[in-house]
C-alpha cells in the first residue's frame, strides 16, 4: 500500500487507536498502542452507478442542497460488498456531477449517515461550500436530530438523558459499546411517548453528538434493545407467547430519523423538516397497539 493510500484510510476514518477514530496522519503513536483499520475499506475499484435510479423521497431541494428521506434497506454509498443499490448511486442519477467532491470521489454530496437499516432524514451538500458549512454544525453539535424507535420493554426513567463514552466492542470489532474509560463522549436524550403494557414502548431520542450506532448502543445499554435490532439485542424478554411471535417478526431496527433542524449554508435560514413513520414502523405500532388492547 502506497503512503498516500494509507493516508487517505486515515482522513476517511477508517483507522482507531485504542478505539478512538483517529483522522489527523501526523497523529503520533506511543509504545503499546492498539491501532484498528477498518475490514471493510471501499475499495479504488468502487464505482457510483448514476445510471441506477435508486428510489427515495426528495423533501427539499435548491442550488445548495438536497433534504431526502432514506428508506430502509438502501445503504447510504458503496463499501465493500454493497456496489449497488446506493443512495449515493440514486443522487448521482437525479444530480449528476452537482454534488460536493470534498467525502471522496465514492461518497459525493454525503455529510452525514444513517444506518442501512434505518430509515429518515439527510442533508445532502451540492457543492463544497454548503459541504464544508453544514459539516461545521455537525462539528459543533448545532445541528438537531430526532429519531423514533420501539424499544422491548420500558425505559426508567421513563424521561432521561445518557450520557457515556461509546467506543469500538473489545469483543467484536463490527459493534460499538458503552466504555467506562475510552471513547468518545456520546449524548442522547430520550422521551417515552408510549407505554405498550410494559411490553414494548415507543421512544423519541434527539441526539446531542453522532457516535456511529448510538441510538442502538444507548438503549441495550439501559436493557431496552430496539424491536428488530439482532445486533445490539442484550436479552431474551419475557413476553407471551403470541406477542414474541409478532413482535420478533420485525425484520430491522425500529429506528426513523424524522426531525432535522439546520442553519441553511448560504441563505442562514432555520431550515426544519420532519417526515412521519414509513409504512413497516406504523404497521407494527398498530400491532402493539392490538396487543395493549387485548392486555
Amino acid at each position: 500500500m502506497s503512503r498516500t493510500k494509507i493516508q487517505s484510510w486515515i482522513k476517511s476514518g477508517f483507522v482507531c487507536v485504542n478505539s478512538e477514530e483517529v483522522t489527523d496522519p501526523n497523529f503520533s503513536l506511543q509504545i503499546n498502542d492498539n491501532i484498528w483499520i477498518e475490514e471493510n475499506i471501499p475499495s479504488d475499484k468502487i464505482q457510483i452507478h448514476p445510471d441506477e435510479n435508486v428510489h427515495f423521497e426528495i423533501i427539499f431541494e435548491d442550488d445548495d442542497l438536497l433534504v431526502v428521506n432514506k428508506p430502509a434497506g438502501v445503504v447510504v454509498h458503496p463499501g465493500a460488498g454493497n456496489h449497488d443499490h446506493t443512495l449515493v448511486n440514486g443522487l448521482a442519477h437525479h444530480c449528476g456531477k452537482n454534488l460536493s467532491t470534498i467525502n471522496s470521489d465514492i461518497r459525493p454530496g454525503i455529510v452525514h449517515r444513517i444506518d442501512k437499516d434505518t430509515s429518515g432524514i439527510l442533508v445532502i451538500a451540492k457543492n463544497d461550500f454548503a459541504h464544508l458549512k453544514l459539516a461545521k454544525q455537525f462539528e459543533v453539535h448545532s445541528i438537531k436530530r430526532k429519531y423514533v424507535c420501539f424499544l422491548y420493554s420500558v425505559l426508567r426513567p421513563l424521561n432521561g438523558k445518557i450520557e457515556t463514552l461509546i467506543s469500538r466492542s473489545e469483543s467484536n470489532r463490527l459493534k460499538m459499546a458503552v466504555s467506562q474509560s475510552k471513547g468518545r463522549n456520546a449524548i442522547t436524550i430520550y422521551r417515552t411517548i408510549k407505554n405498550f403494557s410494559n411490553y414494548a414502548s415507543k421512544v423519541e431520542c434527539m441526539l446531542l453528538t453522532g457516535r456511529t450506532h448510538q441510538i442502538r448502543v444507548h438503549m441495550s445499554s439501559r436493557g431496552n434493545s430496539l424491536i428488530g435490532d439482532k445486533t445490539y439485542k442484550v436479552k431474551n424478554y419475557s413476553l407471551p407467547k403470541e406477542v414474541a411471535k409478532e413482535i420478533n417478526k420485525f425484520p430491522r431496527q425500529a429506528l426513523h430519523a424524522y426531525f432535522l433542524e439546520f442553519i441553511h449554508p448560504r441563505t442562514e435560514k432555520i431550515m426544519r423538516f420532519e417526515c412521519e413513520m414509513p409504512d413497516d414502523m406504523k404497521n407494527l405500532e398498530n400491532l402493539l397497539n392490538s396487543i395493549e388492547k387485548k392486555n
